[in-house]
């Protein structure tokens, strides 16, 4: 039986850096290119895992590199127990290697490169900066890149085929970090994760969803083989208390040997939540998905979940609430679109937490979400950001509109905005618009068209 100090409950970005910038994209649904804000991408074609806190410069009990045979040994030592427990069995050989700050760097600027333009990333700010989320002189990339330099301890490459570890892992940490990274090259090797990234790369809510699936399971399997090595005997999470319970209340830094984490600690809220959701939030949704079926079902191929209201609400999920997809029907002749996308629930909360400042008034608020789309718009008045939601209920609505209104009320205290939330029915469903205009701009109707598709 191994001797384990504690679990570690590992955190951190997947999909390269793109939890936020993955998930922070480009034009709206089925436009142009769109992303989510959830320091965004599901489980992107390189999956770079963070831990809040594992600086590089921090002194932690750092054990030398084993090396890779070596490596090879431990992977296939904890390899059956992973393989239970992630319900998934090799394919083909797993391969393993140690990598240093060096080669790390050089990967991570590689995935930036091919990730977030500078264009891109501006339009992002630009859009969370006009919802009141991040400064609007903040430096997306160079934070990235900060927070994976900060956080970064290994990531699975499937154009590879190989799982890295970083060599500053500490002792007590090698084998959770290779038992997390071996589900990611199980989950490859049954799903091939490229092809999903492919298909969800416009899709910013159905792609935070999809990297809490992958995350959530993988932390789930490394979590209950930590249990299982600490008891000497398989472990079974279904029978403990309901994780969400726990883990939404706590310092997630107090878990595990976590050394610095200052850059994400200064990092805005919304980014924060979003490193943390495809983890945490993916962690307790695989729990209450295999308590409900005993089976335990992959949360992938068919049963992927499409949005981050599944993840959130799994009995959505169980009996699938489908989201309806919201498009804008208008072109308008003196606004050009320069970024456009979807919210998705988590982030409507997050928008909705960050200005009225109470997380449960904020859930729920944004629960009943069915479905959201987004524009920044540029015209000759300025910047306007048009944002139409869809509700399950009238009642649930209602709740949201009048949510929204208490917070640009914050976020505008002293006015200066032609701001507009509006209650309406499309094709009879309850729909809310928010105009965010500049002063002086034109209320058109066009400017908030839209057309529903599927859901319901």
């Amino acid at each position: 039986m191994r001797k384990l100090k504690r679990p570690i409950l590992r955190i951190g970005l997947v999909g390269g850096f793109l939890a936020w910038s993955a998930c922070s994209g480009g034009a709206g649904p089925g436009a142009a290119t769109e992303e989510a804000l959830t320091v965004e991408a599901p489980a992107p074609p390189r999956q770079a895992d963070a831990r809040p806190g594992r600086a590089a410069s921090t002194a932690v009990e750092a054990a030398p590199m084993l090396g890779d045979t070596a490596l090879q040994r431990l992977v296939r030592e904890i390899q059956p127990a992973v393989e239970r427990s992630a319900g998934i069995a090799a394919s083909r050989p797993l391969h393993v290697a140690a990598t240093d700050e060096a080669r790390l760097r050089r990967y991570l600027e590689e995935q930036l490169g091919q990730q977030l333009s500078p264009e891109r990333a501006r339009a992002i700010t630009a859009t969370y900066a006009r919802l009141g989320l991040v400064p609007d002189t903040l430096d997306l990339r160079a934070l990235l890149m900060a927070l994976l330099q900060e956080q970064v301890v290994g990531y699975y490459d499937p154009v590879t085929d190989t799982l890295f570890v970083h060599e500053r892992v500490g002792v007590a940490e090698l084998e959770p970090v290779l038992a997390h990274e071996l589900v990611h090259a199980l989950q490859d090797q049954r799903f091939a994760l490229d092809s999903l990234t492919r298909a969800l790369k416009d899709r910013n809510d159905a792609s935070t969803a999809s990297q809490a699936a992958l995350e959530g399971h993988a932390t789930y399997a490394m979590m209950e083989w930590q249990f299982g090595a600490l008891t000497g005997a398989p472990a079974d999470l279904t029978t403990l208390p309901d994780l969400g319970a726990t883990l939404g209340s706590i310092d997630l830094t107090a878990l595990g040997d976590f050394g610095s984490a200052d850059v994400l600690a200064k990092a805005p809220a919304v980014i924060r939540e979003g490193l943390i959701f495809p983890y945490v939030g993916g962690l307790i949704f695989v729990q209450r998905a295999w308590t409900s079926e005993r089976q335990r079902p992959l949360p992938f191929g068919d049963r992927l979940p499409q949005s981050t209201e599944q993840i959130l609400h799994v009995e959505r999920w169980l009996d699938p609430d489908l989201p309806t997809e919201v498009a804008f029907t208008a072109e308008l002749e003196d606004w050009t679109a320069t970024h456009a996308g979807d919210l998705g629930e988590l982030e409507t909360r997050l928008f909705l937490e960050e200005h009225l400042g109470d997380r449960g008034k904020a859930a729920a608020a944004a629960a009943g979400w069915d479905g959201d789309a987004y524009r920044l718009l540029r015209g000759p008045a300025g910047e306007a950001l048009v944002w139409v939601s869809v509700w399950d209920t009238e009642a649930e609505a209602d709740e949201f509109a009048e949510a929204a209104r208490a917070a640009y009320a914050r976020r505008y205290p002293r006015g200066g905005r032609n701001l507009h939330v509006q209650r309406d029915t499309v094709e009879g469903r309850p729909v809310v618009r928010i105009l965010d205009l500049p002063p002086g701009a034109d209320r058109a109707p066009a400017l908030g068209a839209v057309r529903l598709v599927g859901g319901g």
